[in-house]
């Protein structure tokens, strides 16, 4: 493990400096559209496209990868990531924003699907869940270590962009010096959307509607947390807070869900963050920290929904089906994610900025009511017997699922 780890040491320092650098551009440009007189509903709109950019990504990577490499590919995608922050700044304005927004998208997946796939053509049996586990750990941390950099200046200043900038161009330097051999890539079965949903419906209504408050946290977070009065450090404790709370409690929900049914762990993940939910909706923005603790509860129940509903997915379906169903997870996870913003940020315009975390409970009421439902129906003994929890995140991309899927194998 450790030998593979160091042989991989250029792909996950890459990765970092990218993801540190998305991690504040997310937080930033909330922050800055605000302050720069956007309406919340644009600003919605604007920080949507993303994930758009996200789903249009995922289609066109793995063939830009057949046709000329991983390594190639990463240094573009990483280059166009490093030009977008210095458009943001140059054109503040919500069209540009929104075209620029929808390119960081795009390089963003593309970056994880080399990554992953990278990473899974070099684990074996014996190590795959510990590399994917520590893949995990360096992409989560990284976007919770970019949160803190909104500190580092003005937001309303270029410095902060031209940072993220030089973040992007750094993150092509440790691969393009690797001597390490890039993988080779296999083909699989195909699925569509129309089987996945009819053989794993829970997972694609629960993934498109808990996909909308996912793409709220990152778009609009930053501007609910500004609304309510708070300072540029106390939102990026308010964003990271989350994160980290998602990075470390998505292990132990993981093994909990490998050890009963995982839809009983996506009722109470569900129920206990609507009442959290409610909670922070009603907390004053002077008790900031009891608000953090009750952010990282919040990421770190809300955030592995995610996972869990990906393995619900996983028990249906035959490993070689397992990266296409994977891609088609992620379609619709983009797809929510662009519209979950777009609704709050009219929420939050036409009623207040509080809306946004009641938006937040309501959801996870529905996912409960639906998964309740299910189970009701169908009852408890009538699912495939669980093979393997996929500790898989909401920014993932296409190849998380084959990686901790191929661990169902392991003696």
């Amino acid at each position: 493990m450790r030998t593979v780890v160091v042989s991989l040491w250029a792909l996950f320092a890459g990765l970092s400096l990218i993801v540190v650098g998305n991690g504040l551009q997310s937080t930033l440009l909330g922050v800055r559209a605000s302050l720069s007189g956007f309406p919340t509903g644009v600003t919605g709109a604007v920080m949507a496209c993303y994930y758009l950019g996200f789903m249009l990504g995922s289609w066109t990577t793995p063939r830009l990868i057949a046709r000329v490499g991983p390594i190639r590919v990463f240094a573009a995608l990483a280059s166009l990531f490093s030009f977008a922050p210095l458009a943001h700044a140059l054109f503040v304005d919500p069209v540009a924003w929104a075209v620029v927004r929808l390119l960081s998208g795009a390089c963003i997946v593309g970056i994880y699907i080399i990554v992953e796939s990278w990473l899974n053509a070099e684990a074996t049996n014996a190590n795959r869940g510990r590399l994917l586990s520590l893949y995990l750990i360096v992409s989560q941390g990284s976007m919770a270590a970019g949160q803190f950099l909104l500190q580092a200046a003005d937001p309303l200043g270029f410095e902060l962009f031209v940072l993220i900038s030089a973040l992007g161009s750094l993150a092509v330097v440790p691969l393009m010096l690797t001597r390490h051999p890039a993988p080779r890539h296999e083909k699989h079965a195909a699925i569509s959307l129309r089987a996945l949903t009819r053989r794993a419906p829970l997972t694609v209504v629960g993934i498109l509607l808990a996909s909308l408050t996912f793409g709220a946290f990152y778009a609009i977070g930053p501007v609910y947390a500004l609304e309510i009065g708070f300072e540029s450090s106390q939102i990026a404790w308010f964003m990271a807070a989350a994160i980290v709370g998602s990075t470390l409690l998505q292990w132990p929900i993981g093994m909990l869900s490998d050890r009963m049914d995982r839809r009983r762990v996506v009722v109470g993940l569900s129920a206990t963050v609507s009442v959290l939910a409610v909670v922070l909706a009603l907390m004053p923005a002077q008790a900031a920290l009891p608000i953090y603790a009750l952010m990282f509860l919040y990421g770190g129940l809300s955030f592995p929904l995610y996972g869990v509903f990906v393995s619900l997915a996983g028990d249906q379906m035959r490993g070689e089906e397992l990266v296409a169903a994977s891609s088609k997870v992620l379609l619709v996870n983009g797809a929510g994610s662009a519209i979950g913003p777009v609704l709050v940020a009219w929420l939050m315009d036409a009623v207040d900025a509080r809306a946004y975390l009641l938006f937040v409970a309501l959801i996870h009421v529905i996912v409960c009511a639906m998964v309740v439902y299910n189970l009701l129906r169908t009852g408890a003994g009538t699912v495939v017997p669980v093979t393997h929890h996929v500790n898989a995140t909401p920014q993932g991309s296409v190849v998380a699922a084959e990686m901790a899927g191929r661990v169902a194998g392991e003696p």
